[in-house]
């Protein structure tokens, strides 16, 4: 007020206008700050942001803005504004245009502090399901442990969905997301006034329950959880499944046990309960901690095995029936453990699936058998082929040919020189169009594709319709002690039989003994393998076994295939 009473010089009559321009530029900017400031947020804040700017508050700006204007155009002319003109805009600065800044400031606070509640909440929602997230479920936890709990007992339930990544990585995140919300659906049917319910993340959930419910009741909500999670859903037009395990710690006050400890002994629980066949529930004991750290350390040490070298593939040979002929070796893993010795696959390819290491471990092998089949050939051993197994989930991957064509060209080979074999199980009732198109792929390409544990799957003759292979390997099952069962030798000639209609080679597993032999030579059996032939023995010891056992046999006549 003071510059514009005395607007003597040039100098103070630039500082008045300039301070007549800011006072309007923040009206401006506060006039519309409902539009730039509050978006995003609860279309409420901006209502109640617009009401401070009533018809009185819009006029006194303006006039304002009116009376500014007349002043600085007296200004730019070097001329003093009149005394009057002046006096009343000092008055309506100090009077007016005071009342009205302070009505929309007052109301802009209040709005700020419905904004930060409303951000609040949004931070402690999960965005795709609605659920409370982790992070409200930390602040639930706090918030009970310190005004008390609501009752006497609790229970902590952790939930985790089953076929969660298959779908993903066969459908896409799209589907992924239709799947968290089918599940979301059915979590919310066990939401009552005694429950919290959070997704901590990924496909888990997390339900915390106050109340007096006995064990049974806790089983009976786990398996409608199950139940109602494993209902089908429709994605896209398409029918889908998923699964899910829990995972359950409860107790009382007496207990003194902390709800955050509760939620560990629920998630030991899932473990417990994935690792015993999915689709279950499982209650926390104590045996629980020590069985999973125990898991935990082994998982521990087959990464340390795989990180320093322990991991190499053992060969077992593969023989035609009628003339003992060697027709390849089939590289299975071996675990050099430094205080248990050498160890089969039985002591941790378990382990190595639940620690997410199977594939670095078949990858290590694979490598590991091209090295010793290029050595083989390279020192003029004459050996057909070496067959690696491949996992589910390789089977899908998208560029699965092209990696094993670049490992094979790398270590010196041909694809001729090597076999795939696939459990017949992940190929039962496959509608991965990934899964058929590879192994359709593996035979163009020039790879040997090998049915393995033919007979166990329940989908024999399907798997033989959809999938083209070269070869099926009858389990040990349908071999051991054929000479003593007739009904087994007619349906293991069966399955013979069926292989030669198709004009694929047949390959009994675990074959023992010579009158197992003799049975499968008169059923017509092509290959052999099992300890009745040769155990797995290392890479260093197959030129020697070669030159002892081969040099007198020839290799019958391949099979032709339409």
């Amino acid at each position: 007020s003071a510059g514009i009473l005395r607007p003597s010089s040039r100098s103070q009559s630039l500082q008045t206008r300039q301070i007549l321009r800011e006072i309007s530029t923040a009206w401006s900017t506060l006039r519309h700050s409902d539009s730039h400031l509050l978006a995003g947020f609860d279309p409420k804040l901006s209502d109640t942001m617009s009401t401070a700017f009533s018809r009185k508050t819009e006029n006194i700006f303006s006039c304002f803005e009116e009376m500014a204007r007349n002043i600085c155009a007296t200004l730019l002319r070097n001329k003093s504004p009149e005394h009057g003109d002046l006096i009343e805009l000092v008055r309506f600065v100090s009077h007016d245009l005071t009342d009205a800044i302070h009505t929309v400031f007052t109301t802009a606070r209040m709005v700020a502090d419905m904004g930060a509640v409303d951000a609040t909440i949004l931070a402690q929602t999960d965005e795709l399901t609605g659920l409370p997230n982790r992070r409200a479920l930390g602040d639930f936890v706090k918030s009970m442990e310190t005004i008390g709990w609501p009752d006497n007992q609790i229970a902590a339930m952790h939930i985790d969905l089953d076929l969660f990544k298959q779908i993903n990585d066969t459908l896409g995140h799209p589907a992924g997301d239709a799947a968290l919300k089918h599940a979301t659906s059915a979590i919310r049917k066990q939401v009552d006034d005694t429950c919290f319910a959070a997704r901590t993340g990924g496909d888990e959930f997390v339900l915390i329950y106050f109340g007096t419910y006995p064990e049974e009741e806790l089983s009976r909500r786990a398996d409608r959880l199950v139940a109602d999670i494993s209902k089908p859903f429709v994605f896209d037009g398409r029918e889908c499944k998923i699964g899910a395990s829990v995972g359950i710690s409860f107790g009382t006050k007496a207990d003194e046990i902390s709800i955050e400890r509760h939620i560990i002994n629920a998630d030991l629980a899932l473990y417990a309960a994935k690792n015993s066949g999915r689709g279950n529930h499982k209650f926390y004991n104590g045996d629980l901690r020590s069985q999973i750290e125990e898991k935990e350390e082994l998982h521990s040490q087959i990464l340390e095995g795989l990180e320093t070298g322990q991991f190499e593939p053992y060969f077992q040979p593969q023989v035609e029936g009628r003339t003992g002929k060697i027709v390849g070796f089939e590289a299975l893993a071996r675990w050099h453990h430094p205080t248990r010795g050498t160890l089969t696959p039985f002591h941790f390819l378990d382990a190595a699936m639940e620690a997410g290491l199977l594939e670095r471990l078949d990858q290590v092998v694979m490598s590991r058998s091209f090295e010793a089949m290029q050595a083989w050939l390279a020192e003029g051993l004459k050996v057909p082929q070496v067959s690696i197994n491949l996992t589910a989930s390789r089977l899908i991957e998208v560029g699965l040919i092209d990696t094993l064509t670049e490992a094979a060209e790398a270590a010196g080979l041909q694809p001729h020189h090597i076999g795939v074999e696939i459990l017949e199980s992940v190929m039962i009732d496959s509608d991965s169009v990934q899964m058929i198109e590879n192994v359709r792929l593996l035979n163009d390409a020039g790879f040997t594709v090998e049915l393995d544990d033919f007979g166990t799957g329940h989908a024999s003759i399907s798997n033989l319709r959809n999938f083209k292979v070269d070869r099926i390997k009858i389990d040990r099952s349908f071999v051991k002690d054929i000479h003593l069962y007739p009904e087994l030798s007619k349906i293991t000639g069966a399955m013979i039989g069926l292989a030669h209609s198709l004009r694929v080679d047949a390959l009994a597993e675990g074959v023992e003994t010579p009158e197992e032999r003799l049975v499968l030579n008169a059923l017509g059996c092509d290959h052999f393998q099992g300890f009745g032939i040769c155990r797995p023995i290392p890479k260093d010891q197959i030129p020697a076994w070669v030159r002892k056992t081969q040099c007198t046999k020839k290799l019958p006549p391949i099979r032709q295939r339409p």
